[in-house]
């Protein structure tokens, strides 16, 4: 896995936070560390579209 490509995640962070601070989401995503594999940061991302869609469901 010495391979695998980094995806930096740390302006998404940034950019989230500083429009919406008071979200829960942005907890969540704060606590993301800057840089994921490819493979985190495509699991990570069907979790949190998953979030998205059921909190706009209530």
């Amino acid at each position: 896995m010495g391979d695998a490509r980094k995806v930096n995640i740390s302006r998404l962070k940034a950019n989230y936070s500083g429009k919406f601070p008071d979200d829960p989401f942005n907890r969540l995503l704060l606590s993301e560390p800057d840089e994921l594999t490819s493979e985190e940061f495509l699991a990570k991302a069907q979790t949190w579209l998953a979030l998205f869609q059921w909190r706009e469901r209530k």
